[in-house]
This record gives C-alpha cells, structure tokens and sequence, in this order.
C-alpha cells in the first residue's frame, strides 16, 4: 500500500475551450448545491492514447540537450509512458515543464525519483497549450498530490481537456471517457472528483461544478456548484465528504447524495488550501481573500468541530499569502507551508517555507526559497521545489532538519519549470 503527501501546483494552465466564452462578469455569484441528474457530456473526439516507450537515461542534472518527446506538439493529447514496474521504498514525483520553440506548446513530464537509492527515471509526458481564452478552465500543471490513486500505482490526468489513468508500472494509458478538469481521486479510491462546466446554464461563460465518477468509468454524477471557484476538491479519509471552495466560501459536501453538510465564511486561499488526515485535528485550511479577512492557517478537530484559528498573520493578500499546508506524517502537532509574498498587481517575489506547530503556536521560517514543499516519509526533512529565476522551481532538493545540510536529487538551469511536487511511499 502506497502513502501519500504533497503540495500542490498553484497556477492552472490552459486547455483547450470547449465553449465560446464572453465575460465572467455577468452572472451572479452561487453557493453550491444540491448534487443532481446533469453530468458532463461524453466527449465524440477521438482520444489518441501513446504508447510505452524506453525510459531515457537517467540523469540527476536535466538539461537542453534532454530530448522532447517529439520534434512538434500533439495537439490530440496523446500520452507517452513508460513502465516503471514494481516501486518499493519512498519516491518523489515531480511534475516539470518543457517548451517547445515555439513557446505556444509545452511538454509535461511527471518524474519519478527514489529517495533511498537509484536515478530520476522518467515517469509519462504529454503536451499542453500555453494560449487559450482567459475565461476557459486551464489545467496544464498538475496537481500531483491528490491525482494519486491511494496505493500510489495509478495517476490520473486531464490532456486535452479528457480524464485519463496511467499506470505507472505497467505504462498503460486508460481514458475515463468523460471530459473534465482538477480530477482528485477519493483517499478511499472508490471515486475520481473534477471540476467541469454545467451542461446547459443559459449562461456565459458557462458555470462550473464538482462531478465524480468511479475510477473504473461509469455513470457521472455531480456533487456541487461552483460557479467560477475552479479547484481541485480535498477529500476526507474515508472518501464519504469532500471540501469545495466555493465562490461565498468554503463547503464540505457529502460525496455520496452532493448535500452540503456544513459552510464555512472563509474564502480558500488557493488551489491547494486545504489538507484532511484522520488524527485529531483533522482538516487544516489556509484562508484569506485580498479584499477581505487576514491570511490565516484555519482548523477544525473534525467536520462538525467548531473553528479555531491556528494561525492569523495579520496581513492580506497579495502582501502576504499561506498555501499548501501539510500535516507531518509522524507528529500530530507539526503543519508544513509555503508563504508567499507579492506587491500589488505584480507577481510574487518571496517564497518562504514554514513549520507550523499546533500545540505550542510557533511558526519557524525555513531558510529555504520554496516554490512548493512536502515531507519525506519518516517527517524528518523536507522535500520542496527551490524557487530561483523564472516563475516555477528550478530543481528539486531534500532539507534535513538536523542541520545535517541538503541534497539535490533533479536540477535544470535551462528549463526552470518544475511545478509540483509529492511524496509517496510504498
């Protein structure tokens, strides 16, 4: 049985539309719902599954000279794998980034790399657009974390706008036959939740909503209305609730009949706000809209508990934001995450990984420049994306807590792209 810890990647990317859109500002804005009938429409477009291919030579430094998967784009979404076999051990996934020349393509390559022993072995690849309509869903850097299946042996993507499950040891590629974006599969893995537009709304563009499906294909059945608060869900243990930002806040909705079970006033900070574990306390939440309450680190001891704050920072977004928190797999008491720090109107410039402590109330900042971070398996060091030029990491590093120094485990001083980043061990 495989375990899981992550972050996530914070920007979304572009798909393609499958909508004319006009402007976001005409409709107004909708708590979730009642789950009904409507499901995503079945996409017709024939959906091209790549083949298994050799796995590269490994190599601990990317360069240029790391080929492309192909000499052009391939706009059909085919995926490229590569069978990794039986995974024992503790591994780190990645996902990266590599244009083409032309800057209007971008292959994704999720890689694998052990912890203990061995080289970066390249994982599957895929292609996505850069360009698109601004108001359409983008999803071209995924969120590695909860697109695991909970043995860690399967991955789901969406390319080109389609759900899709690899295989990481086989290297087979499977589609779900249903178009969607930000899937998130159940910590129980009886179910794949993602985010797609209403089937007929009136509305344009049109709004969005949480569906789910069973990993095995099947029948569509949606949870939740959104609107426009496009973000990937955060399940419970038990795959019976899942967590929706929303666009009035935040709300935990039964995955089973889509009844909202409780609705919070804080608005998620981003894609990846919010982190549930069955110890007490249970869900961790960063929260903070810029035009409203302070960032703060929110937490409830269970779904029904009443809220208390672990962590009010005192300042707003965009001067100051939390994201990706993470509980530490060995200490009930210890929150890993990533706080950010931007000018108004401008992009971050300041990215600072931090150790939350619960029960004391103490709040370390690391001396790492952290794009993204998680912890390994034994809770004792810290796996993270080392945020330097360029707007996503550019290499992935191991920090110890002991003093004892860092590794580098995969660098690329030309392509500085790595987005995401999780933990797994089998």
């Amino acid at each position: 049985m495989s375990r899981l810890f992550a972050s996530s990647s914070r920007v979304p990317g572009c798909v393609l539309a499958v909508f004319v859109l006009a402007t976001v500002g005409c409709t107004p804005e909708k708590a979730p719902t009642t789950g009904g009938s409507a499901t995503p429409t079945r996409s017709d477009a024939t959906i091209v599954v790549g083949t298994t291919r050799p796995t590269p030579p490994p190599s601990s430094a990317i360069s240029s000279a790391t080929p492309l998967a192909s000499a052009s784009p391939d706009p059909a979404g085919g995926i490229r794998a590569n069978a990794l076999g039986k995974l024992t051990g503790n591994w780190i996934f990645v996902g990266k980034q590599v244009p083409y020349p032309h800057n209007i393509w971008a292959e994704v390559q999720i890689w694998a790399i052990p912890l203990d022993a061995g080289e970066p072995r390249l994982a599957f690849t895929y292609d996505v657009s850069l360009g698109g309509i601004p108001e359409a869903i983008f999803d071209n850097t995924p969120y590695l974390r909860r697109q695991f299946s909970p043995d860690g042996t399967r991955m789901v993507v969406s390319v080109a706008g389609q759900l899709m499950v690899v295989d990481i040891a086989t290297g087979q590629v499977r589609p779900l036959g249903v178009p969607g974006y930000f899937p998130a599969w159940s910590k129980d893995g009886s179910q794949i939740a993602f985010v797609f537009y209403v089937p007929f709304d009136q509305v344009t563009p049109p709004e969005e909503a949480i569906f789910a499906i069973s990993p095995s294909g099947g029948p569509v059945k949606e949870l939740a209305r959104v609107g426009y608060a496009r973000q990937a869900v955060e399940w419970s243990p038990d795959g019976s609730t899942v967590i929706v930002a929303t666009m009035d806040g935040i709300a935990l909705v039964d995955a089973g009949s889509g009844r909202v079970v409780r609705h919070l006033p804080e608005t998620a900070a981003n894609r990846s706000f919010a982190s549930w574990r069955a110890a007490t306390p249970q869900i961790v939440i960063a929260a903070g809209a810029c035009d409203q309450t302070s960032t703060a680190l929110i937490g409830l001891d269970d779904a029904r508990a009443s809220e208390r704050t672990f962590l009010d920072t005192g300042e707003r977004c965009p001067a100051l934001t939390t994201q990706d928190p993470r509980w530490n797999p060995v200490s009930r008491d210890e929150l890993l995450y990533v706080a950010t720090r931007a000018s108004s109107g401008g992009m971050p410039y300041e990215f600072r990984a931090h150790i939350f402590n619960t029960a004391s109330g103490r709040d370390t900042t690391l001396p790492l420049d952290a794009y993204e971070a998680t912890w390994t398996w034994a809770g004792d060091a810290v796996a993270y994306l080392r945020k330097a030029g360029g707007f996503y990491g550019d290499s992935v590093r191991v920090w110890r807590r002991d003093g004892s120094g860092e590794r580098v485990l995969l660098t690329d001083t030309e392509n500085t792209s790595f987005f995401s980043i999780a933990s797994l061990g089998y």
